[in-house]
């Protein structure tokens, strides 16, 4: 994979309300919105076969860099971690390799700042389409408000918008700045968050509740 250029480019500045929270927004080089064609196809040619995402796997190289498990999907607060929960939580060690969990493109790389007074200030977005319906967000935390620590994790990216990854690749190299250090790992289909476990291959899936049993040995992956 090509080497990430230094220089970030900023190109769009932005304001979200969450809750009570402002949000800014800062897209780093974004590349044309969702980078689907004008007339509403995305096309990734022959790097992957595309029509169904059934094989997707976990974003880490190696399960000892997993420190803990303390969150999956949950769509009601009746769950082991007592909270609606969009997505998974990859709990990773410093300097863990992070791999992508699909084939697709990177349409997006995104840092949300939740304000000075945040313990958790930083979420760094990573975002690959696989196909025109189904995308991925990394959201890396490492769970600092000093923004150096935000500027070195996005130096630690591997990947640019733009760039064509296959599954298994290295994306980025994880920094845990902070005790909750973690990646929010959220699955899209026409815009709508899912549990990520019909898009699992078998094995993926195997090795995911093999993990997460051996921190939660009675917790389901998701709850409804």
């Amino acid at each position: 994979m090509k080497p990430k250029t230094k220089k970030i480019i900023i190109t769009l500045s932005a304001f979200f309300v969450v809750s009570t929270v402002i949000v800014t927004a800062v897209v780093l080089k974004n590349l044309n919105g969702n980078n689907v064609n004008g007339d509403g196809t995305f096309d990734p040619g022959d790097r992957y076969e595309s029509t169904l995402m059934d094989y997707m796997g976990v974003v880490y190289d190696d399960r000892n860099d997993i420190y803990t498990f303390t969150g999956g999907y949950s769509e009601t607060a009746a769950c082991p971690w007592g909270a609606v929960h969009p997505g998974i939580d990859y709990a990773l060690l410093n300097d863990s390799t992070v791999i992508a969990a699909v084939p697709g493109q990177v349409i997006d790389i995104m840092v949300q700042d939740y304000g000075e007074s945040a313990e958790n200030r930083f979420m760094i977005h990573v975002v690959i389409r696989f196909n025109l319906s189904l995308t991925v967000d990394y959201a890396f935390e490492p769970w600092t408000n000093i923004t150096a620590n935000k500027d070195h994790q996005v130096e630690l990216l591997d990947i640019e918008e733009g760039d064509w990854v296959q599954k298994g690749d290295k994306i980025a190299t994880f920094l845990k700045a902070g005790i909750s250090a973690h990646i929010h790992f959220m699955v899209h289909e026409n815009n709508v968050i899912q549990c990520p476990h019909k898009y699992l291959g078998a094995a993926d899936y195997t090795e995911l509740m093999e993990m997460i049993h051996s921190f939660q040995p009675t917790w389901d992956l998701c709850y409804h």
